[in-house]
């Protein structure tokens, strides 16, 4: 298996390898207490296998808890965030395609490599350049407002 990356907040772990296997990407993630992922879109189509705690899921205009033992699964180009409001880590099994593999592969930073707090402006501005570059939708402050989310 590859290193763990932090990819602001979340830590993703390839597992499949990106250059020998081309069909899907499986990933191992860890969504930290208190993460929160932003509202976005993207034509991969992912599904997430929560293993260990909870947390909650948006979707189709509504959030959901999602426990160990149970799926999330997001056609491409559905809008969705996360939430961890728990006190516990949560561990999740994801797959998707190559081409998200290779995106968290290059937005995602050792998580050795990784100071304490929010990511810079200068990190922040990769992303968004990159997930651009992906043809991936980015939620707006307002967007994020509107399910609840607070930036900043």
């Amino acid at each position: 298996m590859s290193k763990v990356l932090d990819v602001m907040g979340p830590r993703i772990q390839l597992v499949t390898d990106l250059i020998e296997n081309k069909d899907y990407s499986l990933m191992k993630a860890e969504v930290p207490a208190g993460v929160i992922v932003p509202v976005h879109s993207h034509d991969d189509r992912e599904t997430f296998v929560v293993l260990t705690g909870e947390l909650e899921a948006f979707t189709e205009d509504s959030w959901k808890t999602v426990k160990a033992g149970e799926t999330v699964d997001i056609p491409g180009d559905v809008k969705h965030a996360w939430r961890n409001s728990s006190n516990e880590t949560v561990t999740l099994l994801v797959v998707s395609t190559v081409k998200m593999g290779e995106f968290f592969n290059e937005i995602g930073r050792p998580v050795d490599t990784v100071p304490p707090g929010p990511p810079s402006l200068e990190v922040l501005q990769h992303f968004v350049e990159v997930a651009i570059a992906y043809g991936y939708w980015l939620g707006t402050p307002e967007d994020n407002a509107s399910i609840g989310i607070k930036l900043g």
